[in-house]
């Protein structure tokens, strides 16, 4: 009975710390220190050595995290993502159905080349500013554009997003049903399948 009540505890505990983390991301509190303070809460409340809970961890994914961003910085400073946006921006805009189409092929480009992440932190403002240009609603049917497909274009290959890495990494390392995902039987059904879920989206926000 003792044990039944500590699970019970624990459980609550889980879900309070949880649910107190979404909503301080929620009310736009620091996402990074938010997360922290969550793990760490958890970690102490469980009473337990925290070793085996940390060797768990996939550090190389931190790192290439890590590396992402700096990189991804470092990159948009040599000017050449505001060069490519020059060029293609009289392409790109979204007061017209080819502009959208041109647009959401330049994202999943992107996406699958650089990851959707990097994608969004290079163009999102300057896909905005282009689009307040034009109108208010334009520039936010620009951010809902840039959401959604960068978020779809992950789907297409195992490079469109981190979470794909993650998996990938989790399959490998699984001790029971170790698999390697290979980038071409990923892409056999990434591929059709984000097109199509592409096409939906954009029909459904083009008709707003």
């Amino acid at each position: 009975m003792d044990e039944e009540w500590k699970n019970r505890l624990w459980k609550t505990c889980v879900y309070a710390i949880t649910f107190g983390m979404l909503v301080a991301l929620l009310l736009g509190l620091n996402m990074s220190w938010s997360a922290i303070t969550a793990a760490l809460a958890l970690i102490v409340l469980d009473f337990k050595d925290a070793r085996p809970c940390l060797e768990k961890v996939s550090y190389p994914l931190l790192l290439f995290f890590c590396g992402m961003f700096i990189t991804v910085d470092g990159f948009n400073k040599t000017g050449i993502p505001s060069t490519f946006w020059e060029f293609m921006e009289p392409y790109a805009r979204i007061d017209t159905p080819t502009g959208v189409v041109i647009l959401a092929l330049v994202i999943l480009l992107l996406s699958n080349v650089a990851s959707n992440v990097p994608t969004v932190l290079l163009l999102g403002a300057r896909v905005a500013a282009s689009a307040a240009a034009i109108s208010p609603a334009a520039e936010t049917n620009a951010w809902l554009i840039l959401a959604w497909v960068s978020t779809v274009a992950g789907n297409l290959s195992l490079l469109g997003s981190a979470a794909n890495l993650i998996v990938c990494e989790q399959a490998r390392r699984s001790q029971q049903f170790g698999y390697t995902l290979s980038f071409f039987s990923h892409l056999q059904f990434g591929f059709p399948a984000t097109l199509i879920v592409t096409g939906i989206g954009l029909l459904l926000i083009r008709s707003n």
